[in-house]
């Protein structure tokens, strides 16, 4: 086979291949939790630009008319780096970790007050084909609110930043924080409250009270959700965790 084609041929296959599978399996080997849509990157995106990117070197190295040994140097440097530029192309965005709010509650109300319409709403969840629902969850969901009281708030929000985290397969994080913007928005958000629980579950909340927060989101593996604020479909306010105050701007 003439230099020419073979050469071209030989840096697609290589380099075609190191791209499809470190694109392929970048995610997997590089987070905890990887992506659905990981391997994606690999078929899509890193396969087929190592597969012209080896074209294009291998032609360039046949044109120049390179020894058999330098050319071979130079396709094992071509591959190493298109290994590492294949696994930071398979790796997805940061994920929205915690919501940093600058928040005003406007309003506090009862979680029985949307317990009916969020009842309903998981029962005709549950009542699609091929959902696995826990069993006798309708029975256990008034234990399921006694356990875990709270308040629903509708908090006004001013500014806000959300903090994005990468886990690492093992075991670091990467975290971002996006800059703080201004808004005008109302949200619903559950507030847990701690023992022992008031009579009025909005007696430990002040309406016009405004200060920076944190909203995050409980983890539920079950259909329905055994977490309250999941049930509710709702995040969670708390205060800003210590890790994350430096965050918070300071005053002017």
């Amino acid at each position: 086979m003439p230099k020419w084609i073979a050469r071209p041929l030989i840096w697609a296959i290589v380099l075609g291949f190191v791209g499809l599978i470190f694109g392929y399996y970048g995610q997997d080997l590089l987070l905890a939790v990887p992506g659905n849509l990981g391997p994606l990157a690999g078929i899509l995106v890193t396969g087929p630009m190592g597969l012209v990117l080896g074209v294009l070197l291998g032609g360039l190295s046949a044109h120049f008319r390179l020894s058999a040994r330098r050319n071979l140097i130079l396709l094992a440097i071509a591959a190493l780096v298109g290994s590492v530029v294949s696994l930071y192309g398979s790796l997805p965005a940061y994920r929205q970790k915690v919501w940093l709010v600058d928040a005003e509650i406007v309003n506090c109300e009862h979680v029985d007050q949307l317990l009916a319409s969020k009842t309903k709403m998981w029962s005709e969840v549950a009542a699609r084909p091929h959902t696995n629902a826990r069993p006798n969850w309708e029975q256990e969901v008034p234990d399921m609110f006694r356990a875990q009281p709270g308040a629903v708030l509708t908090i006004r929000i001013y500014q806000e930043a959300w903090i994005r985290e990468l886990e690492w397969s093992w075991g670091g994080i990467s975290q971002r924080v996006d800059d703080w913007q201004s808004v005008n928005e109302t949200k619903q958000v559950f507030a847990a409250i701690a023992d022992p629980v008031p009579h009025s579950p909005c007696e430990r909340f002040t309406v016009g009270e405004r200060r920076f927060s944190a909203v995050t989101w409980e983890k539920s593996n079950s259909t329905p959700p055994e977490k309250v604020s999941r049930f509710l479909w709702l995040g969670v306010l708390q205060q800003v965790p210590p890790v994350f105050i430096r965050y918070i701007p300071k005053p002017k």
